[in-house]
């Protein structure tokens, strides 16, 4: 039997699961701290995460990330593009050498396949521990985000098209640069079907008819009815999880 589950997860809070529900996944960019040798290292790269774990072990990953969300097939995301991060000990000696020869590879190749594999290389990765952040607070000053074993989708790179392939941190840290990047990024979408929804996940019971509800009134033109009665069966709440497994 795989250690690994079939499914990948991805946490919000109430509005955040409806609208998902309702338009599918929107990327927003997301500030990561990179082995990079410029900018110290932090650029925000437009992104939708999941974490690759299993349902009796989501426990502490919902008390920080939201205690709403959906669990969907690996096949599905494989089929996506999505893919696991690299994660990266920033004081390695792997990590300082890339920091230290990464700019010069990106500035003196003149291979463009080469530059965009180096720089997805760059949008995949995450540190390995560090400082954990949720809304402006610090919750964990050496937080092990590898515990978390994060899928990534990020749009293939393209420089014709209306939204950055990427931020530097004095632009996601205005709020205007960061608005106005993520109003470019609002039409694109990471999309699912209800066939590829495998858990539904609310805080408590009084959610459950709320969400049944919303599922029917914004996916009932575009699922069968016995889509969304199977999709009802597949809502589970934090309570059932904190209490049973």
């Amino acid at each position: 039997m795989s250690i690994s589950p079939s499914t990948l997860f991805h946490f919000t809070n109430k509005q955040g699961l409806n609208g998902i529900l309702k338009d599918n996944f929107k990327l927003k960019f997301c500030l990561e701290k990179l082995p990079n040798g410029k900018h110290n290292g932090r650029i925000a790269i437009p992104m939708v995460s999941f974490c690759d774990i299993k349902i009796s072990e989501i426990v502490e990953h919902i008390t920080k990330y939201g205690q709403y969300g959906i669990g969907l097939s690996k096949t599905w995301a494989i089929d996506k593009g999505l893919s696991p991060v690299f994660y990266q000990s920033l004081n390695s000696s792997f990590s300082v050498g890339l920091k230290t020869k990464l700019s010069d590879i990106l500035l003196t190749n003149n291979d463009d396949n080469a530059i965009d594999i180096m720089f997805d290389f760059l949008r995949l990765s995450k540190e390995y521990e560090g400082k954990l952040v949720r809304n402006g607070k610090t919750i964990n000053e050496a937080y092990r985000y590898a515990d978390e074993r994060e899928w990534r989708y990020i749009p293939k790179l393209n420089k014709n098209r209306a939204f950055p392939d990427f931020l530097l941190e004095e632009d996601y840290n205005s709020p205007e640069k960061k608005q106005s990047a993520n109003r470019k990024l609002s039409n694109e979408r990471l999309f699912f079907n209800a066939n590829e929804i495998m858990y539904l996940i609310v805080k408590n019971d009084d959610d459950i008819s709320e969400l049944i509800s919303h599922i029917r009134t914004v996916k009932g033109k575009n699922y069968s009815m016995d889509e969304i009665d199977r999709l009802t069966t597949r809502i589970i709440t934090c309570e059932r999880i904190i209490n049973d497994f």
